[in-house]
């Protein structure tokens, strides 16, 4: 609905802002015979659709892995209900997006391999003299719109390089060369895939050590503190290496072609492009060096050798520390994993079935449970004795389901009546998870008993509207009425 909403506004503004932004001399010239038609506006107003466009993939892909993962009961609890499970999905959930995302960006945003001749020979030569498969470039139509090119793909497989048509008409074919090798440098250098793996991969490696730590040592204050100060530390050194990869692409064109062609284009695209204030916060937020900067980086490249080897030296500390945070924050990651392993594996053969191996692990660990656990430990020992009390020589999910789906519910209920919500918690958890014709209703009465045990009035009131406007069951029907 918000897309049916949405991209029609978005094609009515982009041609309002086409009409009012075109090249018009006066307002007399302002007549409808000299507006573009449709066939001028189509790739304007598709570039517009193609970034609302992206965003649906992701969205797939994981509505898609959870979907794959439901298939196998015990990779499911694993991948939901473990710090490592969810950990090792989600990388996976990035290795297929990091796939799939130049096949999606070409979708979108409708690139076409025809570039016009003969610029697309040369600058499919370029591409091939560097190592990069001519037939991934691409041209990227924007009604000539946009100066622009992109290297697209963290992971090498797939990856494409996009030109806009705005470039291809702003530059000389010399100077595209300049463009094509600083941007081929890009994945060359490994910059997407470096750049993946310090705001993707550790962020998600280090997640498991944040939900892990006891999140009461500080006030709210101090963490909402700790997590302004994380986030611009963050985006520092996202904009500095985001920098220091920009110079080494420029540098990669200058082994592959001189100083001249990317720093002509760079001060040709500046030129060309709308100007714009250079205040300390567009600085601060911009990802890319101002050209000046980097035109005088790519001369002294070329001829100084000391501030050659000074730079090639930096950059290969650069992937050390990279590395090295990597590593780091996997290590960190593991160690989470070994100490939590012994609690999340008991809730894992639990919720998998195996209520056997389940009371086993939770034996072993008797009363040896850390602080942080101890509120989860309650439940889930509850948890186990109502599973051990229904199905004690249950080992896998399919013999466990039959007997939760033929006694939990009539338990629960007894339970119910009998002693309040809150006892009856247990029993309604079971029997929420087996699939069935009643399951929401089966998930709304646990809910409410939930709430029930943690004393929270208000979600109890707001279940028992929910279920009395779905009707409730007969024998439930003395403790919801009004």
């Amino acid at each position: 609905p918000l897309a049916a909403i949405e991209l029609p506004r978005l094609a009515l503004v982009t041609i309002g802002h086409v009409w009012l932004e075109g090249d018009v001399g006066s307002p007399a010239a302002f007549v409808t015979t000299k507006l573009p038609g449709l066939v001028e506006l189509w790739p304007v107003i598709r570039l517009r659709f193609s970034w609302p466009m992206l965003l649906p993939m992701p969205c797939l892909l994981l509505g898609a892995g959870l979907d794959l993962v439901r298939l196998d009961r015990e990779l499911h609890e694993f991948c939901l209900g473990t710090t490592i499970g969810a950990t090792l999905g989600m990388l996976a959930l990035i290795f297929v997006f990091g796939l799939l995302l130049p096949f999606w960006f070409r979708i979108a945003f409708g690139t076409v391999r025809d570039l016009p001749e003969p610029t697309g020979a040369l600058l499919r030569q370029t591409a091939a003299k560097l190592g990069f498969r001519p037939s991934r470039v691409l041209l990227l139509p924007t009604g000539g719109r946009a100066m622009n090119a992109m290297m697209v793909g963290p992971l090498p497989f797939g990856r494409i390089l996009c030109v806009t048509d705005g470039l291809l008409g702003a530059l000389e074919d010399e100077l595209l060369s300049g463009v094509v090798a600083h941007e081929v440098g890009h994945a060359r250098m490994g910059h997407p895939a470096l750049l993946l793996l310090l705001t993707g991969v550790v962020p998600l490696l280090l997640m498991s050590p944040a939900l892990a730590f006891d999140q009461h040592v500080a006030s709210v204050s101090w963490q909402a503190l700790s997590v302004v100060v994380l986030g611009v530390f963050t985006w520092s050194v996202v904009r500095t290496l985001a920098h220091r990869f920009e110079h080494e692409a420029d540098v990669a064109s200058v082994k592959a072609l001189g100083a001249g062609p990317c720093s002509r284009a760079l001060l040709a695209v500046a030129g060309a492009a709308v100007p714009h204030r250079q205040g300390w916060v567009a600085r601060f937020t911009s990802l890319h060096p101002e050209e000046r900067v980097r035109c005088t980086t790519m001369l002294r490249y070329e001829l100084e050798p000391d501030f050659r080897r000074r730079f090639d030296a930096i950059g290969t500390r650069v992937r050390f520390a990279i590395f090295s945070c990597v590593g780091l924050a996997a290590l960190v990651a593991s160690l989470t994993w070994w100490i939590e392993w012994r609690y999340e594996r008991v809730i894992w053969r639990l919720n998998s079935g195996d209520v056997v191996e389940a009371r086993q692990l939770d034996a072993a660990i008797g009363n040896e449970v850390p602080e942080r656990w101890r509120r989860t430990w309650t439940l889930v020992r509850e948890d186990l004795a109502a599973a051990a009390e229904l199905a004690p020589d249950a080992m896998d999910w399919p013999v466990a389901a039959k007997r939760f789906d033929e006694h939990a519910w009539a338990r629960g209920v007894e339970v119910l009546l009998a002693k309040g919500p809150a006892a009856a918690r247990p029993w309604f958890a079971l029997a929420a998870e087996v699939d069935g014709p009643e399951r929401i209703v089966r998930h709304l009465l646990h809910e409410f008993c939930d709430a029930a045990h943690e004393g929270v009035t208000a979600r109890m009131d707001a279940v028992r509207d929910v279920l009395r406007r779905r009707g409730v069951p007969a024998e439930l029907e003395p403790v919801f009425r009004d």
